[in-house]
């Protein structure tokens, strides 16, 4: 009974996680997406993090499904993930590749129904997870410049919405203005005054 609440536990994990931090402007956000965009390190440690998550989930579904040849694919794509430029790899390329991404949530959704691939589709769940809060290769040439840092620093709110600025996935008066003053982004974010 303990190792089904935890497996459910795990299953639950990818969808608390998102749905509470994704597009968060909180402070404790905000030092997590600067971190994570200006440090290697800082990438590297959260790709292990997620990979002792990965690991965990195996281990609890093997002691309580002795015999299950399915979990040999899933613990492949853990071993793969112990190089952090293969990962680092991956998690970019679904961040540049919206279409591979919707793809691959879809692959996973079917394939959790298939027997015997359920710790597959987990493993993909969380690779997409650690993927949606990862920086992109923009985020992290404009923590490059100064100003910024700084305009960031003024209001954090931007940098939540410039870690997960897909322009392609906006609607035309939505898209980025070719603006570069990071306070007038910022200023057009907020509602106006009339609609309120």
């Amino acid at each position: 009974m303990l190792l089904n609440i935890l497996l459910l536990i795990f299953c639950v994990i990818p969808f608390g996680v998102s749905m509470s931090l994704y597009k968060n402007n909180k402070r404790f956000m905000a030092t997590f997406y600067m971190a994570m965009a200006r440090s290697g390190n800082a990438r590297k440690l959260y790709v292990q993090v997620w990979l002792i998550c990965l690991l965990l989930f195996h281990y609890v579904y093997a002691c309580g499904h002795m015999g299950e040849f399915g979990i040999l694919l899933s613990t492949g794509v853990c071993a793969a993930m112990f190089s952090f430029r293969r990962t680092d790899n991956w998690l970019r390329r679904l961040l540049d590749r919206p279409r591979a991404f919707v793809t691959l949530a879809s692959v996973a959704l079917v394939i959790g129904f298939v027997p015997h691939l359920y710790t597959l589709a987990i493993t993909i769940a969380y690779l997409l997870l650690a993927a949606l809060f990862y920086p992109s290769v923009r985020v992290m040439s404009e923590c490059k410049d100064t100003g910024t840092l700084s305009g960031w620093a003024k209001h954090p709110g931007m940098l939540s919405e410039s870690y997960h600025d897909n322009h392609h996935a906006n609607l035309p008066h939505e898209a980025y203005s070719g603006n570069t003053d990071i306070s007038a982004q910022y200023e057009s974010l907020k509602p106006n005054e009339n609609e309120k």
